[in-house]
């Protein structure tokens, strides 16, 4: 069940918030829980019971932390918890990646796994090892009722594709507020940044992903450099509102059911550099990486500085890895490390002084991040570098029919790609700030962007009937 489906729109998620909020505030955990294990079965029945059995198992695993008395059988229980999720994670994701390399080293004809993936498990997984870790290390206060544990790992607003909230992170609704107005204000905004997401998502990820998908699918030998670098941007525009969209729906429906919920994206491709994109595109991801793999290894404490380059290599070894089964998200991954050593070794653009060297750096980003894009949708690291290559590479002089076919795209989608490029950055937002100080201005404001919100979503719901709407990218990972 996709959350922009009718199925969920119309039925699932009205009944929800219904038998919700009519239930009693004591049971309103449970309510939830039984609706995120009804949600988990209708997405991936199949799984169903190796979800609660996993999650019951690392419950089990936490709360023996937190009881424990010696350290020793603390750190034995967290070696334990952590190696049943790897270990899950690698059986399902991995199993057939580890199959074909070793065919391609040996040669061996192995059979490979026939099976599908469990729903969200990338990200149940990363779930379950920060809730246990914090356990360890004594960040996470337990609630009273292991119910509420349950919930945590399995609540069906982040379970797809997340964002990777923390146990802290999610607070019973009657433990930080309990005022009427202030819990309808959460409401009313989640239902708003619902519908942002789903604008987002419907509008402009799955109008650009139509292009895409046929720059993708063409033989690179018929690109031209026009061709490939109209595709290759619409690819990254697809991406950041498929994955911005989604979080943004996620947001809205863990505060429709009173939840806060941590921001996942802040205007990545406004980023002056490499390195700080990572710190405004999948905040969480980032986040986790640094808290449960980059600190704990050293971080940037380790006086050798060879140290720090290995604790980077492993992040972004790891974070390849995690988005993907194959080795162009390796070496998309080690494209990162490079660049992000780099610009540590040369302390770039913090020591630039002209402002025209700093726009060039951060064209020169965007440049570097739309290429790593290509090779994070490319089927293979050599069909990557093929592609590329046509972005910098003109093999014939004049016009290609690929060019004209690029033309004709852009103007049969000009007010799509338009619209994206526009709201890449906080134009809306930025507008909003300027009128704070006229209220009769900033209300009209308001107002006007709540009804064009509106307006989009029903325009929007058109394309879901007619069917025209896509699974999300990050779901397969």
């Amino acid at each position: 069940m996709n959350i922009t489906g009718l199925l969920f729109l119309f039925c699932f998620l009205p009944f929800s918030l219904v038998i919700y909020y009519i239930a009693d505030k004591k049971a309103k955990e449970y309510v939830l829980l039984a609706i995120s294990l009804c949600f988990y079965s209708l997405c991936s029945l199949r799984y169903l019971v190796l979800f609660i059995l996993t999650m019951i198992v690392n419950i089990v695993i936490g709360r023996s932390i937190s009881l424990a008395d010696r350290n020793y059988l603390k750190r034995l229980l967290l070696i334990i918890g952590i190696a049943i999720n790897a270990g899950i994670l690698i059986n399902y994701k991995y199993t057939n990646f580890i199959i074909g390399t070793f065919h391609s080293l040996s040669g061996e004809n192995i059979p490979l796994y026939d099976t599908l993936l469990p729903m969200g498990i990338s990200f149940f997984t990363f779930k379950a090892i920060s809730y246990i870790a914090d356990i360890y290390c004594g960040r996470a206060k337990l609630s009273a009722n292991p119910v509420h544990d349950a919930l945590y790992l399995s609540i069906f607003t982040q379970i797809q594709s997340g964002p990777l909230s923390r146990y802290n992170d999610l607070v019973f609704p009657g433990e930080y507020t309990g005022v009427r107005n202030a819990r309808f204000a959460l409401f009313s905004d989640g239902v708003f940044r619902f519908l942002i997401g789903f604008n987002k998502k419907i509008l402009i990820a799955d109008i650009l992903s139509k292009i895409t998908t046929e720059v993708f699918t063409t033989p690179v030998e018929n690109y031209s450099m026009v061709y490939a670098w109209f595709g290759s941007i619409c690819y990254s525009l697809q991406l950041f509102f498929d994955f911005a969209g989604y979080s943004d729906m996620a947001i809205g429906l863990s505060e429709m059911f009173g939840y806060k919920c941590n921001e996942n994206f802040n205007f990545p491709y406004m980023t002056e550099s490499v390195s700080k994109f990572w710190r405004r595109w999948h905040i969480s991801l980032s986040e986790w990486f640094r808290d449960y793999v980059y600190i704990p290894l050293g971080g940037s404490r380790n006086k050798n500085r060879l140290l720090v380059y290995r604790n980077l290599f492993v992040v972004w070894l790891l974070t390849g890895i995690w988005h993907g089964a194959s080795w162009n998200f390796v070496f998309w991954g080690m494209g990162y490390f490079v660049m992000i050593c780099f610009e540590r070794i040369t302390k770039y653009p913090e020591k630039f002084k002209h402002k025209i060297s700093k726009i060039l750096y951060r064209v020169f980003s965007l440049i570097f991040i739309n290429c790593q894009w290509i090779m994070f949708r490319s089927d293979s690291f050599v069909d990557g570098c093929r592609f590329i290559k046509k972005l910098f590479v003109m093999d014939n002089i004049g016009i290609s029919i690929a060019d004209y076919r690029a033309w004709f795209l852009f103007k049969d989608n000009l007010v799509f790609i338009l619209a994206a490029v526009l709201l890449s950055f906080p134009v809306v937002k930025a507008i909003g700030k300027k009128l704070e100080g006229h209220p009769l201005l900033s209300g009209m404001y308001e107002v006007l962007i709540n009804v064009i919100v509106l307006a989009l979503f029903i325009c929007a719901l058109t394309f879901v009937v007619a069917e025209k709407n896509n699974p999300f990218t990050y779901a397969n990972f």
